[in-house]
């Protein structure tokens, strides 16, 4: 079971930062842009794929230059966002990332209809709001090193806003969690594992972003969970094997991570290997995932030649 399986690691992580010293930030750095390369980026590979049975009804054989240029274009103005707009660029990642994120998680019936949206956006964010909150000075040092030089006085005004932004979506993420401890308590059989199986899913989350080096818990979050999940869905909507998925997304997926490393290298730079492996990933990675959540984002309302399954809206799902 895949929350189960997130669950798991999530607590074995918790104990490991609670008992044992952090590693070296050069292994942190290389763990983090592993996984990254191996799991994050081929879920935004998949992106032609998800956006063919999309585009081709309403562009015909223009849909994949149209596609790849506006894909391109974006990713070019998030990287040249960071040099010219750091602050401005950091908020906007991180608060559509949280809005992508929660839109991606299991769509729980819990609350009024008109509060779910806010409590979509809020539990999405946890990743981002828990270690702003818990970890501020660590996350400042990240973009430090992500951002180019000069940038650190804009880098703390968009870590204290954002910081802000995480107290108040912390109190409403904290409300959903109740709300939905409430349901599972009226609720029996199968809706109500479910319930309780996303409550400690979520909470062990919590705990680890509060925890551990953000270097740690997002890619846990971001490939164990997101990731996994993402492709799973592409999968079954193709009707694909997981070796026939991943020989289709190697392409794209060697590509982007050439592309993110010949930047990393002639662009980016960095002080040292640690420090330019994590500029490259989080310059790398914003920009693939802007395109990649306008596309999702904007999914929902272009017509469709694919007959996709109806969602089950409590389904957690397995990537198994």
């Amino acid at each position: 079971m895949h929350a189960a399986s997130v669950i798991l690691l999530s607590w074995a992580m918790i104990g490991a930062a609670c008992f044992f010293s952090g590693g070296s930030s050069g292994v942190t750095a290389g763990i983090l842009a592993a996984l990254v390369a191996v799991v994050g980026l081929p879920h935004g590979a998949a992106d032609h794929r998800f956006a063919r049975p999309r585009l081709e009804p309403m562009l015909g054989m223009a849909w994949l230059p149209v596609f790849l240029l506006s894909y391109l274009a974006i990713a070019m103005g998030v990287v040249g966002g960071w040099f010219a707009a750091p602050a401005l660029t950091i908020v906007v990642f991180f608060l559509a990332s949280a809005w992508h994120f929660g839109q991606e998680d299991p769509r729980l019936p819990i609350g009024p209809r008109w509060l779910r949206p806010a409590f979509r956006f809020a539990r999405g964010g946890l990743v981002i709001w828990v270690p702003l909150v818990f970890h501020a000075g660590e996350v400042v040092a990240i973009l430090g090193v992500a951002a180019p030089g000069g940038s650190g006085p804009a880098i703390v005004r968009a870590a204290g806003l954002l910081t802000v932004c995480s107290w108040i979506m912390l109190v409403v993420a904290a409300a959903g969690w109740g709300l939905q401890a409430l349901a599972a308590c009226r609720r029996t059989g199968r809706t109500r594992r479910i319930l309780l199986a996303d409550n400690a899913l979520v909470a062990s989350l919590v705990v680890l972003c509060a925890v551990a080096n953000p270097l740690v818990s997002f890619p846990i979050y971001f490939c164990a969970w997101h990731s996994a999940r993402g492709l799973r869905r592409l999968r079954i909507e193709l009707g694909e094997s997981w070796p026939e998925l991943a020989l289709s997304l190697a392409p794209l997926t060697g590509g982007a991570i050439a592309l993110v490393g010949l930047a990393a290298w002639f662009v980016l730079g960095g002080a040292g290997w640690s420090d330019m492996l994590i500029r490259a990933t989080f310059v790398g990675l914003s920009a693939v995932a802007m395109p990649h959540l306008l596309l999702h984002g904007v999914a929902p309302l272009l017509r469709t030649s694919a007959r996709r399954p109806a969602p089950r809206p409590i389904q957690l799902g397995s990537p198994a």
